[in-house]
């Protein structure tokens, strides 16, 4: 499987490392977030769609249930992340 490393804490931009304190903060953990960030101006775009209609309350599906069901694709998918 190939391995994409994660961008130093202290390397991203400090919107970046804001968005990793908040979640670490809601959700316990935000490594995934320094993989993502290879490419910083498009997971800026992607975390504002995400949290504009993800991470919300909407259509009777809870930010609760969204992220159980990330995590067990997660879990299926083998990723340690």
């Amino acid at each position: 499987m190939t391995h994409i490393s994660k961008v130093p804490f202290d390397q991203l931009d400090k919107q970046l490392q804001s968005t990793m304190r908040e979640s670490d903060a809601a959700l316990g953990g935000s490594e995934w977030i320094q993989v993502f960030s290879q490419t910083p101006e498009l997971y800026k775009a992607f975390v504002k769609f995400y949290y504009d209609h993800i991470m919300v309350d909407a259509d009777g599906i809870s930010v609760k249930l969204t992220e159980l069901v990330r995590h067990k694709i997660a879990l299926i998918n083998q990723c340690h992340l």
